[in-house]
């Protein structure tokens, strides 16, 4: 196991971008403390400086616009100057949102040129806020730019023929789908919780269009989804799935709110999903022969457990063990749940595999 491989991406410039509402407000939970309690965690034991610690630089106009409308980056400007203001829903605007948004695309594509570079063979960038939510032209749910994307399409306009980008936030990343939708240079892999009765974006028949048929793969689980179907989703379709289509690089926009003690999300699962993620796209770049992998922040809001389960992530991709975690308590699996899930996968099966 080695830490020097992973470059960790962070800024110490202070990030107060907040939205105007206190708890229990969801848009309250996606504030600084949350990349300040990772980093106080990952100091506290010595895991930080292992690795090879990066500045984040401030993305630019142009970087932004590789897959933003001018529109979208004229008003998160704009509101930003206002000091306040609704870009989308739940995406509200400070007097620095434009600064952190811009730092977090630059954290991103810092990232992911490191490991194109072959100076890290993965790579974490931590900041927000968050992005997978930000379409081409909608900031929402948190999210003012998606900095996946934009690093994604940097890697592209570099030459790299093929990405896959894989999502566990707990929500799906419609922002990231649209973008690469019909894009078939981009595999875009997202499993999250899904509403059954009231039918949202994020369906398993959402498979891509046109050029990009087939790149497209939604996994969408039941709430209180156990870590069990987490493991069966990367086993029957996620590996795969990556394995058939051959990324030179893999991305990874890692969203932590399907930890059973997020205050947002409604999924049942503890740090040892997030190592064995971690592990299982390690072996999956050696396997593929890919350059490696870069991750980008996502969701994840109880700062209290963050820090933990991006240690586990970095432990997983280092080759390191899975840590021993106060979080990985037993927990009641509902069998008729998993059957479910079960049934979800054969169907997102049956519509994605033809075109692998």
């Amino acid at each position: 196991m080695t830490y020097k491989n992973i470059a960790f991406i962070s800024q110490k410039r202070p990030n107060q971008h907040v939205a105007p509402f206190p708890r229990p407000h969801l848009e309250a939970f996606e504030s600084p403390l949350r990349t300040q309690m990772v980093m106080y965690h990952l100091k506290r034991i010595g895991l930080l400086d292992k690795m090879n610690q990066v500045d984040a630089p401030k993305a630019n106009r142009t970087d932004v616009l590789l897959a933003h409308s001018p529109y979208l980056l004229d008003t998160v400007e704009l509101y930003g100057d206002f000091g306040s203001g609704h870009l989308g829903e739940s995406a509200f605007a400070s007097a620095e949102v434009f600064r952190a948004g811009l730092y977090a695309v630059g954290g991103a594509m810092r990232a992911c040129k490191m490991v194109l570079e072959k100076r890290a063979e993965h790579a974490y960038s931590l900041l927000r806020p968050p992005g997978h939510h930000a379409s081409t032209s909608t900031p929402t749910g948190l999210c003012f730019f998606n900095n996946v994307a934009v690093a994604v399409r940097s890697a592209i306009e570099a030459g790299v023929d093929r990405v896959s980008i894989i999502d566990f936030d707990d929500h799906f990343g419609n922002g990231t789908a649209e973008i690469f939708y019909s894009d078939p240079k981009v595999q875009y892999i997202s499993i999250h919780e899904y509403d059954y009765e009231n039918h949202g974006t994020g369906h398993f028949s959402e498979i891509g269009y046109a050029e990009g048929l087939g790149t497209n793969i939604n996994i969408p689980l039941l709430d209180m989804s156990p870590d069990i179907s987490y493991d069966a989703a990367f086993e029957r379709v996620i590996i795969p799935a990556i394995e058939q289509f051959k990324p030179k690089i893999i991305a990874v926009s890692a969203g932590y709110d399907p930890h059973w003690a997020d205050p947002v999300g409604n999924m049942d699962i503890d740090s040892r999903t997030f190592w064995k993620i971690g592990k299982i796209i390690r072996d999956l770049t050696q396997s593929i022969d890919a350059v490696g992998s870069f991750w980008v922040l996502e969701g994840g809001y109880n700062p209290l457990g963050l820090g933990p389960c991006v240690e586990a992530s970095l432990r997983g991709i280092s080759g390191d063990k899975c840590p021993d975690l106060p979080d990985q308590i037993e927990r009641e699996v509902h069998a008729m749940l998993v059957s479910q899930n079960q049934k979800i996968l054969d169907n997102v099966y049956e519509m994605s595999s033809p075109h692998w």
